[in-house]
Parts: C-alpha cells; sequence; structure tokens
C-alpha cells in the first residue's frame, strides 16, 4: 500500500513539471527554424521580409517567407506578405490564393484588400480587383496606395476619365502618383473623338493667317502661272472671243457617186453555188427527217442501262 501510494506521488510531480515546462514554452517567444543570425521572433522576421520587399529584393523576401509559412502559415500577417511577395513577383493566380486565405483569417486588413484587387488585375479580373478596392477604400477612406492603384485598374479597362478624376482629386506630390496621372491624361487624350481633339488642338499661326486672309480676299495672294510660248503653233487666241465654227469638209465626190450606185435591193443579192465533192455522197435537203427508229424488246434488253451514280459515302474527289 505505501508502494502505491509512493508511485501515485511521483507520477502527480511528473505530471506537474510536464505542466510548467510546456507554459513555460508557451511564455516564450516563437522561433523560426533554420533562421541563423535572422532574429528570433516571428514579428521581427515579418518586419525583415517587408523590408527586402520594400527594397526590391522579392526572391530573398519570398524565400523567407516560405520558411515563415512552414511554421505560421495560419499567421495573416504571413500569408499578406507573402501573397504581396507573390503578386509582385507575377505569380497573380498563387497571389490570389494566398492573399484570399488572408482575408478569410483576418478581414479588418485593407491592405490585404488593396494586394488582392492588384493580383486580380494581373489576371485581367478587373470586375473582381474593383470590388476588393472598394472594399479597402470603404475601411480606409481616400487612401492614396489603394486609390491609385484604383485608378490604375480603370486605365486598364480604358476608364480614362474614371482614373484621371481618381488621381487628380488626391492633389498628391508622390512621384508614383504624378507619373501614373500623366499616363492617364495622356491615354485621355489618345483616345478622345477626332472632333474633340480638332477643338482642343490650337490652330499653327501661319495657317489661321493664310485662313483669314483666303477669307477677307478670295484672289488676294493668288498668281497664275505664265504659259510657255511656241513659236510653232502661231498666235495664241483670246479665250473669251466668240467660237468659231469648225470647215466640214464635203465628202469625196467619186465615193459618192459610187455609194449611190450600188443596189443593196433583195433581187440584187446572187448566192454562190457549194461546190460539189463526188466522194461526200448526195446532198439531203435539210427538210427531210429521218425516220424513228422502233424499239424492239429484243433492243431494248441489248440496251446498256444508264449508270447510277455511286452513294456519298463512295464517291471520289472526280464525282
Amino acid at each position: 500500500m505505501n508502494r502505491l501510494l509512493t508511485c501515485t506521488s511521483i507520477l502527480a510531480i511528473c505530471a506537474g513539471l510536464a505542466v510548467s515546462a510546456a507554459r513555460a514554452d508557451d511564455a516564450k517567444p516563437q522561433t523560426v527554424p533554420g533562421a541563423g543570425s535572422y532574429p528570433a521572433t516571428l514579428a521581427a522576421e515579418i518586419t525583415r521580409a517587408k523590408d527586402l520587399r520594400d527594397r526590391g529584393q522579392y526572391a530573398e523576401a519570398a524565400k523567407a517567407l516560405r520558411q515563415l509559412m512552414l511554421v505560421a502559415g495560419n499567421d495573416p500577417r504571413v500569408a499578406g506578405e507573402y501573397g504581396k511577395v507573390l503578386a509582385q513577383q507575377g505569380y497573380a493566380k498563387d497571389a490570389v490564393d494566398v492573399l484570399s486565405k488572408a482575408v478569410q483569417m483576418n478581414g479588418a486588413d485593407w491592405r490585404l484588400y488593396s494586394a488582392l484587387g492588384v493580383a486580380y488585375d494581373q489576371l485581367d479580373k478587373h470586375a473582381e480587383a474593383r470590388k476588393a478596392y472598394a472594399r479597402a477604400l470603404a475601411m480606409k477612406p481616400g487612401e492614396p496606395s489603394v486609390t491609385n492603384n484604383y485608378a490604375v485598374s480603370r486605365m486598364l479597362t480604358g476608364d480614362y476619365d474614371g482614373a484621371v478624376e481618381m488621381l487628380a482629386s488626391l492633389k498628391s506630390s508622390d512621384p508614383k502618383i504624378e507619373a501614373n496621372l500623366t499616363k492617364a491624361e495622356e491615354l485621355k487624350a489618345a483616345h478622345a473623338p477626332k472632333a474633340v481633339q480638332a477643338e482642343a488642338s490650337p490652330a499653327k499661326p501661319a495657317a489661321t493667317a493664310i485662313a483669314n486672309n483666303a477669307a477677307q480676299k478670295p484672289n488676294a495672294g493668288v498668281y497664275m502661272q505664265k504659259v510657255p510660248s511656241d513659236p510653232k503653233a502661231g498666235p495664241v487666241r483670246d479665250a473669251t472671243g466668240a467660237p468659231q465654227t469648225l470647215d466640214k469638209k464635203p465628202v469625196r465626190p467619186v465615193l459618192a457617186a459610187e455609194a449611190a450606185k450600188l443596189n443593196v435591193a433583195q433581187s440584187s443579192i446572187v448566192m454562190q453555188k457549194v461546190p460539189v465533192d463526188p466522194q461526200a455522197g448526195p446532198v439531203k435537203s435539210a427538210e427531210a427527217k429521218p425516220a424513228a427508229k422502233k424499239s424492239t424488246p429484243q433492243m431494248a434488253a441489248n440496251k446498256p442501262a444508264t449508270p447510277k451514280a455511286p452513294p456519298p459515302s463512295l464517291r471520289t474527289a472526280s464525282d
């Protein structure tokens, strides 16, 4: 009995030590396996990956975030940063999957919706992208980064008026936003109707002066080139003179007299006799018709049958 009580006491002490050790492990900061000299906490590692992404070192940032996804894939911060890196690397489909998962875990982060809109734009799913941008702006009204991304999405769909309006409303001195505004204005002018372009483009001063001068004086400044004279052509006649009639030469008398002697009556037409060919046999009259041969049963039996066309499935190209 005393031995049983002793064993029970030892087990209780071991269980208490295990619980204390587990609580101590939970109190410790999470570490990243294989991080080496990198910061030990998860938050510091996420910050480091974000800094790499901001510096444009997307491959290094993606490598670090892939390791974090193995140990903390359910953390929306890790999934969000990894999705942004994938979008900036051009892996739009994977970015949409990761960012959609991050949004499900933390739907209150407007940055995730903005990044999701960028990934949708890369897949040419602009309707989904607009929904994501609108959701982000609902959480963060007037946010320049989201508005800029939304304006770029409008440019991709040909809505240059909307893009210019959105970018101009920011009144931002950010070089990226100013460059996008300039590009949107250029695209808007290039795709404007021709009539609007003609009204917007100022007329050249020289062309305007010539047009005004021509309107006031229709014949002013118009000079006719002098026609070169040909000594063999004779004197030049004034075009304003009365028209002269052309001299009609009479028909040659000899030809007229010969034409008058011609008699084209029916009685004067003589048919030439057709020469006879002794080897051709007697000439048959065109009025005589050959007698039709009567068909007998024997002749009908000997007559070959008319060939029928082959069925379509057996026809060749020559058919």
